[in-house]
């Protein structure tokens, strides 16, 4: 091709995606500087197809080298370039590429069209941003950048009005697209009537399938995955006729349910205590030809569960295994770890344990939570240590928080209050924080059992004040205002050291959380215990 003088940008392009497509970003960029060399300058489908490998890869510093790069080269990022980048935003994302992208966006020379409007109310909405989403939303509309002419389009807008709970948004997008008489689709309907029923009007959703069910244009694109908008939306707000109404209706209309219908209907049941209702569920499961699937079952035993019926639990894991080829996860021994816990199945639980790690399915930090509360509720102290210890070192992770909080919990359970405070010490060293619950916990035992000085770095752990070692340390200003320590218990630990003739205790600990916890009230008459103790201290 060189000697016939036939090579241009198409063929080098064409080379550099072969390259990248094979993860050889090295020869790729050798092919871009030889383009360089022989006068031609790489394009944007160049730098577009590295960017897209790099995005591929997961190397997001080199995707933005990449379009540092195209811009010093004077080639504008175009849509191409920020659709593919915009892709890439998720909720991992961070802040910094976020507001780069959108930056990003605001440079390009052409006209937004509307496959970009759509990608970047899709992203917006995919990583969570609501407070970048309102902005764009209320330039679209202010400043009319594009015309809007796809269902596609409008079905992303309405998704995204939506998401900031701006229903008349939704429906004004909604109302434009019908006067202009553009057909809406599946996909556009099911946002429209999602953004109705998830923003608390579930009635107003189900009135629009109604009207659609009667537009003979219409009545063919509503599927049972819109019903099921309306169907969780009652479901959520414990207004199970309304969703047994709507399930009729359903079947009515002619709209055959999916399995997801099903999962949902059963796990309105079970959110709504009518496990009563699923042998009928399941029948006509079977008489549609609908095969439950993994969800379906967990669904059924988290209900069972719930409702304290742990034979119908255990049954439906037994049919599952016997009439399907489905196999419990994790999730499903965890559930029913969960209950056998709840309901004092002691070696039921240890035998669910064995099985799941007979069958090769790596327990977890929940299931191990669930394990010590089981077993510390039954008084097997010894034994719970001895299963995190084993697990951990077996599967290869820490238990985290949760774990340790179960821990401190099983030991006062089991009056092993030296062996708590040993655990929380642990979660010191491993730079965990307990939550103010297991705080607490231990704080009021220490208090009970006349540990004062266990009691008082314990409290000031747990308010974040000085003196708090060896526990570990609670940052108040990072925490809810709701998650800190409950007044009675500070002033029940004050008035206890005073009593106790740890006056100079009491004293320190008042003028720290004074001068540091305004919010924490120290009650009148605690105050008159300490003043009275030390009145020189208190005054000044």
């Amino acid at each position: 091709m060189r000697a016939a003088e036939k090579v241009d940008v198409v063929s080098y392009n064409t080379l550099i995606k072969a390259q990248v497509a094979a993860d050889c970003f090295d020869d790729a960029r050798a092919l871009m500087q030889e383009m360089v060399k022989e006068d031609m300058k790489p394009n944007h489908i160049t730098y577009n197809e590295l960017i897209n490998g790099y995005i591929r890869v997961r190397d997001i510093r080199k995707v933005w080298d990449v379009v540092a790069e195209m811009q010093a080269a004077g080639v504008t990022p175009n849509h191409v370039t920020c659709s593919i980048l915009l892709k890439n935003l998720s909720q991992m994302s961070s802040k910094t590429d976020v507001i780069h992208t959108m930056d990003l966006i605001a440079t390009i020379e052409e006209p937004m069209d509307e496959v970009l409007v759509s990608s970047v109310m899709e992203a917006l909405v995919r990583i969570g941003r609501p407070e970048l989403l309102i902005s764009k939303l209320a330039q679209i509309k202010e400043s009319r950048m594009v015309e809007v002419n796809g269902a596609h389009t409008f079905g992303s807008l309405i998704k995204a009005y939506g998401h900031v709970g701006d229903t008349n948004g939704a429906w004004k997008c909604w109302r434009e697209m019908k006067s202009r008489h553009i057909h809406p689709g599946a996909i556009t309907i099911g946002c429209m009537v999602e953004c109705v029923a998830s923003n608390g009007d579930p009635e107003g959703a189900y009135e629009l399938i109604l009207g659609l069910l009667e537009d003979k244009d219409c009545c063919n694109e509503v599927n049972a995955v819109i019903f099921g908008s309306v169907l969780k939306a009652f479901a959520r707000e414990k207004k199970m006729e309304r969703v047994w109404a709507i399930y009729e209706d359903m079947q009515r209309y002619g709209v055959d349910p999916i399995v997801t219908t099903y999962n949902l209907l059963c796990d309105a049941c079970a959110c709504n205590n009518q496990m009563e209702r699923i042998p009928v569920l399941l029948a006509d499961m079977k008489k549609g030809g609908v095969a439950a699937n993994l969800i379906t079952f967990s669904t059924l035993l988290k209900g069972h569960c719930q409702k304290g019926d742990m034979e119908a639990a255990f049954e439906t894991l037994r049919q599952m295994r016997e009439t399907t080829s489905l196999r419990p996860d994790e999730i499903m021994y965890n559930t029913l770890l969960d209950g056998c816990s709840t309901h004092g199945m002691i070696e039921e639980g240890k035998g669910l344990l064995h099985q799941m790690q007979k069958e090769g399915i790596k327990p977890s930090n929940y299931t191990l939570s669930v394990l010590v509360k089981l077993m510390g509720n039954a008084k097997q102290l010894d034994e719970v240590f001895e299963v995190v210890e084993s697990i951990t070192k077996k599967h290869g992770f820490k238990a985290n928080a949760h774990v340790y909080a179960n821990l401190v919990q099983a030991c006062v359970i089991n009056k092993k209050l030296s062996l708590a405070l040993e655990v929380l010490k642990g979660m010191a060293k491993d730079k965990l924080q307990p939550d103010i619950r297991t705080y607490s916990t231990a704080l009021r035992a220490c208090i009970n059992a006349g540990m004062y000085e266990e009691a008082t770095a314990l409290a000031r752990a747990a308010m974040g004040l000085p003196g708090h070692e060896p526990y570990p340390f609670r940052n108040p200003n990072m925490a809810p205002k709701a998650s800190r320590l409950h007044d009675n218990l500070v002033n029940d630990l004050l008035k206890s050291l005073i009593s106790n003739g740890l006056e100079e205790v009491a004293t320190s600990l008042t003028v720290d959380i004074q001068k540091n916890l305004p919010q924490i009230k120290i009650y009148a008459c605690t105050r008159r215990v300490v003043s009275s103790a030390h009145p020189w201290r208190t005054r000044s």
